[in-house]
């Protein structure tokens, strides 16, 4: 089967939608900033007001537990932001590890009078966001501005131009960017983009079975030259390794998406070398998404059959 053109894939990323943030946490304290630099993979001492690093929160095994943006506000103040990590979840994962710190958590994003979130993406989109911040350019990837007394970030959505705008519930007015007659935005083309640009969704299809550099996260979500941070450990060792068994692939094939956690096979062999992670229609008669392969048992093909119908072939693609 012939891959889904991935630049069509992101041109239909596209709209405004309305929803709940995941996860849009307010840490305070005077031992805020200390506290996040033990927890998380980033470097947070060194980001400066305006900065949004990309980081995951891991065991001390160095799997997987969640990720988030992390925002320095000028006040002091940490914002924590995901897209599938539940903000419920990682407040819990914080508290368990603060003990005499003064450190304060607060999820704004649960509950009647917290934030809501209003995703924005294409280019009438990009045309608003400039008129609504007067000429300011809207953030790309890594940097975050104020809009109408909320956050607008770039959120790590894969590679089509897609802005989070946070915002408290209170005073908020949808007609502020309804009125911009954007048109919907699509769940399935935003899950479609994603999955194309190999972004898993974390933990539901990277998680706590799961190592960081199994998804290139190593390139985007860990500083390797801070000091002590839960995870370090395994970190410093699979990067002084350079390589880990398992790879995180972008998959495609003809007809039905299959289910997660369909088995990959050899064809030749049958041996089992991977299953399918998460998987949506392309919009083109076949489907695309990602699977977790182990790389000792992939051929230079790299083409699989799924253990449920082994006449459907799987090609596999590197995405880093």
């Amino acid at each position: 089967m012939e891959n889904p053109n991935l630049a069509d894939v992101f041109k239909l990323v596209s709209g405004a939608a309305e929803t709940r943030p995941k996860a849009w946490l307010r840490v305070t304290g005077e031992d805020a900033a200390t506290f996040l630099q033990g927890q998380c993979t980033q470097d947070v001492h060194k980001m400066k007001t305006g900065e949004a690093r990309y980081a995951v929160w891991l065991t001390t095994k160095g799997r997987v537990l969640g990720e988030s943006l992390v925002l320095r506000a000028a006040n002091g103040d940490w914002w924590l932001w995901s897209a599938h990590t539940d903000g419920v979840a990682l407040k819990a994962r914080l508290e368990d590890f603060i003990i005499a710190d003064d450190v304060l958590v607060e999820d704004l994003g649960d509950g009647a009078d917290g934030w809501e979130q209003v995703t924005l993406a294409g280019a009438r989109a990009e045309v608003w966001l400039r008129a609504a911040l007067h000429g300011v350019e809207p953030p790309a990837e890594g940097g975050w501005v104020e809009l109408r007394g909320g956050v607008l970030l770039a959120g790590r959505r894969g590679l089509a131009r897609v802005w989070d705008w946070v915002r408290p519930k209170a005073g908020a007015d949808a007609s502020d960017w309804a009125a911009a007659e954007l048109g919907e935005l699509s769940g399935d083309a935003l899950t479609r983009a994603r999955l194309a640009a190999g972004v898993p969704a974390i933990p539901a299809e990277f998680g706590p079975t799961d190592l960081p550099q199994e998804a290139g996260l190593e390139t985007v979500a860990i500083s390797f030259n801070k000091g002590c941070y839960l995870g370090q450990e395994v970190m410093a060792r699979l990067h002084a390794m350079g390589q880990v068994r398992r790879r995180l692939m972008r998959a495609t094939g003809a007809g039905a998406a299959p289910a997660a956690g369909a088995s990959l096979l050899v064809e030749a062999s049958g041996k089992r070398v991977g299953e399918i992670r998460a998987a949506i229609h392309d919009g083109h008669g076949g489907w695309l998404g990602l699977a977790m392969v182990n790389l000792l048992g992939l051929d230079a093909t790299k083409c699989l059959v799924l253990e449920t119908d082994t006449a459907r072939g799987v090609c596999l693609e590197d995405v880093s």
